[in-house]
């Protein structure tokens, strides 16, 4: 790796990168980059590169390469149950089968691997005897960990005696298979009394909704690979297969996609309410629900450039790709508003349908594209950034800028087509209610408000000249 763009690198013994793990079998080492402005290379390229210059080290029990995430890992799956056994056995499954996938590295659980621990099985000779696991361990902790023999007091101070084996006969596991317990008939080696092995006891037993979880979590080859289509695999690949061997467990999707759910449901029903008052706004601006539904379909449309973007530049579609289609919602909308509105006018002013269509498409032709080039042409220096910085954003720049380029492509070409598409419907269902057939411009809004408007001055001039006379 370069040298030049590590700025400091250090080490941490007795905790894990995590914080999780603690103790002397825990350890991390840091490196701190420069300032990559201006490098063709991000925190993410340096873990991998890492990574794969380090390879697999067999002897850890738990080896991570990356960076923090606020958001949690890209892959991390809950196992639930309420039979640790059967959980363990499904953790183990979960482990290998993601291994398996070229997508993913760095596959671990969530659960901090704690100091090896020594376990007792007693024998039947131990039970013959009278003893049980509680007074064996009990006489292994005071002669290796000591116990508590009495208090002295001393002046104002109070002196705590302890009682264990001296340090030399408590540093091998052969002093203690030859250790004596103690028991009624008499004191026996602890190797005839019970048999020993050597495991890692947990730091913490993790519950979610009230059983024990175990995450598995797993980071991706590729910081640009879609998540969900790697989850999707999962879901019909390992998932089943899973489900079939441990009946009792459950699956549960936790980091990031539990985060992209839950924002994604907030911003949907954020959303609906913006669209809601939006149409409502419509509605009253125009005094009739088919235009506002007209205005209001330009901006399915106009999401088709933010797929179309995202697709030109290998972006995946993310909760910032979101929020940029919520504001190109507005750019869209004002857009075919300030089109209709100059089509109204011009009907009020005597020109006929199709005329005033022409006509506002040629008036307003220049302001529509002026405000959407100058925002596309804006945005479109941040869509190749290469800052560290930038690249939050770029997501939301390519939602507005497609957006808007697209959508402002329909307005001027097919909006006209759909607002002649809603005079002949409107001719027609008068026609079919009335018998009557109306002309195209008696049936539009704008033109029956203003001959209300008119008739009602009119009216009222009469009424003031009768007063008057």
């Amino acid at each position: 790796m370069d040298h030049d763009i590590i700025e400091r690198t250090s080490k941490r013994l007795g905790s894990a990168f995590s914080g999780q793990e603690r103790g002397a079998h825990a350890g991390s080492i840091s490196v701190y980059p420069v300032d990559l402005e201006g490098y063709d290379i991000s925190g993410r390229d340096i873990s991998t590169r890492v990574n794969m210059k380090i390879g697999k080290v067999p002897e850890a029990s738990k080896f991570t390469v990356g960076g923090r995430n606020r958001w949690g890992s890209p892959v991390s799956i809950g196992l639930m149950s309420k039979n640790l056994q059967e959980l363990e056995e499904a953790k183990e499954y979960m482990i290998a089968r993601l291994n398996e996938m070229p997508q993913l590295k760095d596959v671990n659980e969530n659960i901090a691997l704690g100091k090896q621990e020594i376990r007792l099985d007693l024998k039947e000779r131990a039970y013959f005897l009278g003893l049980d696991e509680s007074t064996v361990a009990s006489q292994v902790r005071q002669g290796f960990y000591g116990a508590q023999a009495q208090r002295l007091q001393v002046g104002r101070d109070e002196l705590r005696v302890w009682v264990r084996y001296p340090k030399s006969d408590r540093t091998t596991l052969g002093q203690l298979e030859n250790m004596k317990i103690k028991t009624a008939q008499g004191t026996y080696p602890l190797s005839e009394l019970a048999d020993y092995h050597m495991e890692r006891g947990p730091v913490a037993i993790n519950r979610f909704n009230g059983s024990r979880e175990i995450r598995v979590e797993a980071e991706t080859v590729d910081p640009l690979a879609s998540v969900p289509d790697i989850l999707e695999q999962v879901e019909a690949e390992i998932i089943p297969e899973l489900n079939a061997q441990f009946a009792g467990i459950r699956v549960v999707y936790q980091g990031q996609q539990k985060y992209s759910q839950e924002a994604m449901g907030k911003a949907g029903s954020s959303y609906m309410i913006a669209f809601a008052v939006i149409l409502m706004l419509l509605v009253l601006h125009f005094r009739s629900v088919p235009k506002a539904l007209i205005v209001i379909m330009m901006i399915p449309i106009s999401l088709l450039g933010v797929a179309w973007g995202h697709g030109l530049h290998g972006q995946p579609l993310s909760m910032m790709s979101l929020w940029g289609a919520v504001a190109l919602t507005g750019v869209i909308i004002n857009d075919a508003i300030v089109y209709y509105s100059k089509y109204d006018r011009l009907l009020i002013e005597g020109w006929k349908v199709p005329d005033a269509v022409k006509e506002a498409g040629k008036i307003r032709l220049r302001p529509i594209i002026l405000t959407s080039i100058t925002t596309s042409v804006g945005l479109f220096p941040m869509l190749f950034e290469k800052s560290v910085q930038a690249q939050f954003l770029i997501p939301m720049a390519i939602s507005l800028a497609y957006g808007v380029f697209l959508g402002t492509i329909f307005i001027l070409i097919f909006f006209p087509v759909l607002i002649m598409l809603l005079n002949d419907a409107k001719v027609y269902l008068s026609y079919l209610w009335t018998g009557v057939k109306p002309t195209r411009e008696e049936i539009e809004t704008a033109v029956i408000q203003n001959n209300r408007k008119l008739k009602f001055e009119k009216n009222r001039g009469r009424r003031v000249t009768a007063i008057e006379e």
